[in-house]
């Protein structure tokens, strides 16, 4: 097969066209084997026989033929908190006062926002613990039957972020915000 020039100029033009869809560490190397898959059998020599230094591999993902983007990998952060459950903490209503899960059982809790919320009421207001901290609400979590989220210090940040603020958390002291009584007393709330 002999190329002529305009065929190879023609063909030079739609190959940039391809390259350009891949990122910059890749675009060599398509190149390479663009021209090579062109021309068939001829010999092709790259203008410069220096090799370029490797490059780490970057995976990438065709999403459709006009649009090549990179897979962007995130490391994986795994929580390394730990929490103990409080011992002394009468959620089972031994004292006389009602238990935690008859309480839980009021309301219709289906997040784990809704669920820091009623546990700091219940133990603020009904157990009347003056400091709360994350590892009473770890036990709540525990009494409660429910699972507790993987980063649980996140999920009380989240509770008592701008977004929600329905408690608020200093250091590792936790109490209730307005926000946070009224959403359990008056939203909160099953029909009877």
């Amino acid at each position: 097969m002999t190329t002529s020039y305009e065929e190879l100029v023609a063909e030079m033009e739609r190959i940039s066209t391809v390259i350009q869809k891949f990122p910059e560490n890749l675009q060599g190397k398509v190149f390479d084997i663009m021209v090579k898959s062109y021309l068939g059998d001829q010999t092709y020599e790259a203008a410069t026989m220096e090799e370029p230094e490797p490059e780490p591999v970057q995976h990438i993902s065709v999403v459709d033929s006009n649009r090549v983007q990179p897979i962007k990998k995130r490391p994986i952060r795994r929580n390394k908190d730990s929490y103990s459950m409080v011992k002394d903490l009468d959620l089972l209503g031994k004292t006389g006062v009602e238990p935690f899960r008859d309480f839980l059982e009021r309301y219709e809790v289906n997040s784990n926002i809704k669920f820091n919320t009623v546990a700091v009421y219940y133990l603020k207001n009904v157990l009347h613990i003056a400091d709360v901290t994350i590892d009473h609400i770890y036990t709540c979590y525990k009494n409660g039957e429910r699972k507790v989220p993987g980063n649980l210090r996140q999920s009380i940040t989240d509770t008592s972020s701008s977004k929600y603020g329905y408690i608020n958390m200093s250091d590792n002291h936790i109490t209730l915000s307005v926000l946070g009584e009224n959403l359990v007393e008056f939203e909160l709330k099953q029909e009877a």
